[in-house]
């Protein structure tokens, strides 16, 4: 049985935007792991409850870190196929894609780790800007080859 790509050789050029947002599909799935193992373990977050705490207790950045890659998931995969549909160069595809990715990853290693305070514009704030900014100029882009 042939794959998508034997079958339609002209999605072959997306194939590291598919890649990458594989990586980011696992990465959220390891943090809903790490989500029940680290905040939901007893007397830390309770599920379906508001969240206790700031932004010094792990627990809290771990449950809204899963929460704001479950919201932002979607918003790449569906530009991700328009783009693609809209034939947007797979070459800017890709670079925007992959590197969205890399601001997701990071954002992720930041909010863990507790790096910056709350409040401020810090390293965090910065990657999902850069992960914001980038899957906005897919979206555009799709929306430009869709309407030309």
């Amino acid at each position: 049985m042939e794959n998508l790509f034997q079958a339609m050789p002209q999605l072959a050029a997306y194939s590291p935007s598919f890649v990458a947002c594989a990586v980011l599909v696992l990465a959220v799935i390891i943090q809903g792991f790490l989500t029940g193992a680290l905040a939901l373990a007893p007397g830390h977050q309770l599920a379906g409850r508001p969240l206790k705490n700031g932004q010094e207790d792990r627990s809290f950045r771990v449950m809204r870190t899963y929460a704001n890659s479950t919201e932002n998931l979607p918003m790449l995969t569906l530009a991700l196929v328009l783009a693609i549909v809209a034939s947007v160069p797979a070459v800017a595809v890709n670079w925007i894609v992959g590197l969205h990715v890399a601001a997701r990853l990071a954002h992720w290693a930041i909010y863990y780790s507790g790096i910056g305070k709350e409040g401020e514009a810090g390293p965090r704030t910065i990657a999902y800007v850069i992960g914001l900014l980038l899957n906005l100029a897919l979206a555009v882009a799709a929306l430009f080859y869709l309407v030309a």
